[in-house]
């Protein structure tokens, strides 16, 4: 499990001697497939923001809340934000956002007398068949600089580091439990 050191990534000003190569040594932010991710996704987030503001009106967490409820009969306030990785103000602020717009309801919940479930009016179902064409082209123009081969390949590996990432949360939380009972 070693670490790629990439040459060539000193700082301005940076001189040659024993801490710049106790830095190289350590390896690169850069180099960690967390960092790339997050930078990935920071970039192409900022991008698809503006276009689904200016053409549209919604914020990312918007978009991505009516997104999950497209093709659904409903879900909970709790499983929407878990679907959309909120935490529960922010899906409920979302979720009040987009009902005050006419764009969500809230229903009772059958099976939970306490409980809400949250489902696309007909105006937010309509705004979704508008956005997801445009949120599907942003999706291609991102993948064309990849070969087939590497499209084909990319959603595995991503579903592979996900169920990775998740297992090592779930062995992290674990750990952490029993370091505070212990405590």
């Amino acid at each position: 499990m070693g670490t790629t050191i990439k040459k060539g990534r000193g700082q301005p000003g940076e001189s040659a001697g024993s801490h710049a190569e106790s830095q190289a040594a350590l390896g690169d932010l850069r180099d960690l497939v967390s960092f790339q991710l997050r930078q990935l996704s920071n970039i192409y987030t900022k991008g698809s923001s503006s276009a689904y503001e200016l053409r549209f009106g919604l914020t990312m967490n918007e978009w991505r809340c009516i997104a999950l409820l497209h093709g659904k009969r409903g879900m909970s306030m709790n499983r929407l934000a878990e679907h959309a990785q909120f935490d529960r103000g922010l899906a409920s602020r979302t979720v009040r956002s987009l009902e005050e717009r006419g764009l969500l309801a809230r229903e009772a919940d059958a099976s939970d007398g306490r409980g809400v479930i949250i489902t696309l009016t007909k105006s937010g179902k309509a705004l979704v068949s508008q956005v997801f064409p445009v949120a599907e082209e942003r999706n291609a123009r991102l993948l064309s600089c990849l070969t087939r081969a590497e499209r084909d390949l990319l959603p595995g590996i991503l579903e592979k580091l996900t169920h990775q990432a998740r297992a090592m949360l779930d062995q992290e939380r674990e750990e952490a439990e029993l370091r505070s009972a212990k405590d």
